[in-house]
């Protein structure tokens, strides 16, 4: 599916030879018609032999007081038919137009010199092609081919065609990455059907029955018919002229520039990062914080200038800028624009969108920012899309083709690339850079050396302190420390985590403490010293480096057991369930001749590791099965 369309001064033939190539009037307003001057776009479609699809048509006005019409429905087409009179020759608006299509970077084009039947003498066309072939020298159409034609005489017009065909066989096909996007350029409704929209489809297929979304405003709706050049379709592709039929949505409510699309493919901005190009016959340098007209797709926005790297853009000359958009835009990275001066009106030049998203205003002159611009612009794939992952880490891969602003294919040959390379490192459904990925374990190992440093006695960093200093999500955090403790960079202890090769060393009198702490629990069994006597006997830091290294437990504020007490505790109650089915605080007294304060803490304790769990005032085992497979041996 192909799209061409018109360029060139105010009444050079460029509606007539649309007439005369297709049999379709594309002047459709009755003004137009009256005047006998373009004024809106028009539209029309032809076959050619060798082409089996119909090919679209965008006729555009020449009138420089509507030149911002021209751009609504210029920058989608494949291919331009740059219409310069035999009689007049190069013109204003022949300067301006090649100018638009030069910026917009126009794949390729075709020169026809119109009213040739009106020249007599073949040596003055000559001069007239010379002079066009040096006005369109080092622009996009410097290699096209001229053809003087006549759409009353038929000269030239079979020649016309067959450049077209060549041309638009040799063109590359429109890509359907599966995100359609249709730049609105016209609208209407017609009594029993409701809204319709028209436009050049690009980025993917629309089908009926879709659910669609107009971006910038939001407003949802779905397809309820489609045609291309009056032809009804159950699906229409990219490259095509399409006439989208829509549920939902009234008239009233879509305006030329808002762009017809699929949820979630497109997120509405008021900041875009550009690579830009000031014409070099430019009146007057761009400046910083100017105000100007930017055209994109179909759309007119204000915006105010923000150059980066630079005080002004000279004529000629390229640089950076960010735009800050008046109104929200609905474009991707890789759109082609044109700015405008408001007044006095004029094209002041053009570029690429690099970054739709960039998120928030850049620090003008700093160098990394520059740096950035520069790979986005020149950049691979697979750099661009490392750029990109910089920006949105950690992410999920969907997220970041998105963001990234790539095809399917080429996102995914870029990222085998970087995945290759080792430049990226996945954690589940998150991606992030390497670089990222380094920094954070430096971050960790920081963390925990510097904890070892000021608890000497410590066994380790509690795995939860770490995660929240590092702000991390579980489901990112837990793979990640996995992974540092698989290569060796962390030690994992029950939920600490340490540095490898550290280990708890206490001082002679310490172990002595400890001695005479283990022996009482030994002498004492379940009724063992309460947390506050087991603290007076060998100080804060070490008890609580006894509970990290698992030689004391815990079971509740005040009540503690040495290791192999509990151990054995434990085991007498789960062969107590299994043989009686339930245990209540009475039972678990008398069995171990303890104390209330014993019986309810360790019942508790319990239910809390979910071992067990109450009824009534009994406790039950929660899993039976996998306690009681085999019975641990009596040792009361």
């Amino acid at each position: 599916m192909f799209v061409i369309g018109t360029a060139g001064h105010v009444d050079h033939g460029k509606s007539t030879l649309v007439q005369a190539l297709t049999g379709i009037d594309p002047d459709r307003l009755a003004e137009e018609k009256a005047r006998a001057m373009t004024i809106d776009l028009g539209f029309a479609w032809l076959r050619l032999d060798g082409i089996d699809d119909e090919i679209g048509v965008v006729d555009v006005p020449g009138h420089r007081d509507f030149i911002e019409n021209m751009l609504a429905g210029v920058g989608g087409v494949d291919l331009a038919v740059f219409v310069i009179a035999a009689d007049e020759g190069v013109m204003p608006q022949t300067r301006e137009h090649l100018a638009i299509l030069d910026l917009l970077e126009v794949s390729g084009g075709i020169i026809a010199l119109t009213k040739a039947d009106l020249i007599e003498d073949e040596e003055w066309l000559e001069l007239v092609m010379l002079d066009v072939a040096e006005a369109v020298e080092g622009t996009i159409l410097e290699d096209a081919p001229l053809i003087p034609v006549s759409a009353f005489s038929g000269r030239g017009m079979d020649a016309l065609k067959a450049q077209l065909v060549e041309k638009l066989l040799s063109a590359d096909a429109r890509p359907d990455t599966g995100r359609p996007r249709l730049p609105v350029d016209r609208v209407f409704s017609i009594s029993g059907f409701g809204t319709i929209v028209t436009g050049t489809l690009m980025g993917g297929s629309l089908h009926v029955g879709d659910e669609i979304v107009l971006q910038p405003s939001g407003r949802t709706g779905r397809v309820r018919g489609l045609q291309t050049h009056k032809t009804k379709r159950e699906t229409a592709r990219p490259g095509s002229r399409v006439a989208v039929n829509i549920s939902g949505i009234d008239k009233s409510e879509v305006a030329r520039g808002e762009v017809l699309t699929l949820p979630d493919v497109i997120t509405p901005t008021v900041l875009i990062d550009t690579s830009y190009r000031q014409l070099a016959d430019a009146d007057a340098p761009l400046k910083h914080n100017q105000e100007v007209k930017l055209f994109v797709g179909s759309a007119e926005i204000n915006a105010r200038t923000r150059l980066i790297g630079s005080e002004q853009i000279a004529a000629g000359e390229t640089g950076f800028v960010q735009l800050a958009l008046r109104d929200s835009a609905a474009v991707v990275r890789g759109d082609r624009f044109i700015l405008r001066r408001p007044s006095p009106a004029a094209t002041l030049g053009g570029g690429q969108i690099l970054d739709p998203q960039p998120g928030r205003q850049h620090r003008r002159f700093r160098t990394d920012t520059v740096k950035r611009l520069e790979t986005l612009a020149q950049g691979t794939p697979a750099e661009l899309l490392l750029q990109s992952l910089a920006r949105l880490e950690p992410t999920a891969r969907a997220t970041w083709q998105k963001g990234a602003g790539l095809d399917e294919a080429t996102f995914e040959k870029a990222f085998d690339e970087l995945r290759a390379s080792g430049q990226i490192v996945e954690f589940g459904k998150n991606i992030l850079t390497t670089a990222t990925c380094n920094g954070w374990q430096v971050t960790v190992e920081k963390l925990v050396t510097d904890f070892h440093r000021v608890n000497p006695l410590r066994l380790g960093m509690a795995r939860e302190e770490i995660r929240s200093r590092l702000g991390l999500k579980a489901n990112l955090f837990n793979p990640f420390v996995e992974e540092m403790v698989a290569t060796g960079r962390l030690v994992e202890a029950g939920s600490l985590l340490k540095a490898v090769g550290h280990a708890v060393v206490f001082s002679a009198d310490q172990e002595a403490a400890i001695a005479t702490l283990l022996n009482q629990f030994a002498t004492a069994g379940i009724n063992a010293p309460t947390v506050k006597e087991a603290k007076e006997v060998v100080g804060e830091a070490v008890y609580v480096a006894l509970l990290d290294k698992g030689t004391l437990v815990q079971v509740n504020e005040a009540v503690v057991f040495s290791a192999e007490t509990y151990t054995t505790i434990i085991e007498r109650i789960i062969n107590h369930l299994c043989e009686n089915q339930t245990i209540t605080v009475g039972d678990l007294r008398d069995i171990f001749q303890t104390s209330r304060k014993y019986a309810i803490a360790l019942l508790e304790h319990l239910d809390s590791q979910r071992v067990t769990r109450r009824v009534d005032d009994a406790r039950e085992l929660v899993n039976r099965s996998a306690n009681c497979s085999e019975l641990s041996v009596d040792v009361f």
